[in-house]
């Protein structure tokens, strides 16, 4: 796994030597929320779904993590209990850092300090940016934007060179998480997507993965406002709209 780009290549290598391999059968628990914040992790394989729990009881998804995130660097910067929890979604190796480690290396590594820091403002503007562009319009809208996230981070473009799977248990619940909404809203909201040919919801498919026929479609009823004409040619965008309500 090469560098982080905020990272030299020599710091990231001293680094890496300092932590220790820990495997993860795909379900297992990597981090729980409440916890001690005494490590700081990087994923070097697999895939993990973040999620945090509230005082019902009732768990909602975050992000997917991937090869080269950091886990836990928010703990490991303010020494709080965690305040989320991180599953394996696959099989996934994770490389630990304990607390008292990073500490002595990066009182002497003033540059890859600077990096740490840089990437950990990076990942919370980012998440402030998605927590925004989830939260405004209608439900429609909002389900387009997470599923044009998810392909362009996660998507895999198929043979026919046009669609792309998303490579991610992207589930119906997941998305109702990140937007705000009841399942069966999001469910609907699928289906018509499906219906207008944007979309394949995976039903056939095993493992379940939702795929993007039209990413560009997709991007065209993003972009459009209510009512404006299409700008490219069918599915018709305000017909589309109509549809997402």
């Amino acid at each position: 796994m090469g560098a982080p780009a905020a990272w030299a290549p020599e710091d990231w290598a001293e680094l890496r030597a300092l932590g220790h391999p820990v495997d993860h059968p795909q379900g297992a628990m990597i981090l729980l929320q409440g916890s001690p914040s005494d490590s700081m992790l990087v994923i070097e394989s697999g895939l993990v779904a973040v999620s945090v729990s509230d005082e019902s009881g009732h768990e909602l998804f975050l992000a997917f993590r991937r090869a080269g995130d950091l886990l836990g660097e928010f703990g490991y910067l303010d020494r709080r209990p965690r305040s989320a929890m991180v599953r394996a979604v696959a099989p996934t190796r994770c490389r630990t850092f304990p607390a008292t480690v990073l500490d002595r290396f990066l009182a002497t590594r003033p540059d890859a300090a600077r990096a740490l820091t840089a990437e950990i403002v990076g990942k919370m503007r980012a998440v402030t940016d998605r927590r925004v562009r989830y939260s405004r319009g209608r439900i429609g809208d909002r389900v387009v934007r997470v599923l044009l996230d998810h392909c362009a981070q996660f998507g895999r473009t198929l043979a026919d060179g046009h669609a792309r799977r998303i490579e991610v248990p992207l589930s119906q619940l997941r998305i109702a998480d990140l937007v705000g909404a009841k399942p069966r809203i999001v469910g609907a909201e699928l289906s018509r997507l499906q219906d207008l040919g944007l979309v394949d919801t995976g039903y056939r498919s095993t493992p379940r993965r939702l795929t993007v026929l039209d990413p560009a479609g997709l991007h065209r009823l993003a972009e459009a406002e209510p009512g404006d004409p299409d700008p490219a040619g069918p599915p018709h965008v305000a017909s589309v709209r109509h549809h997402l309500g």
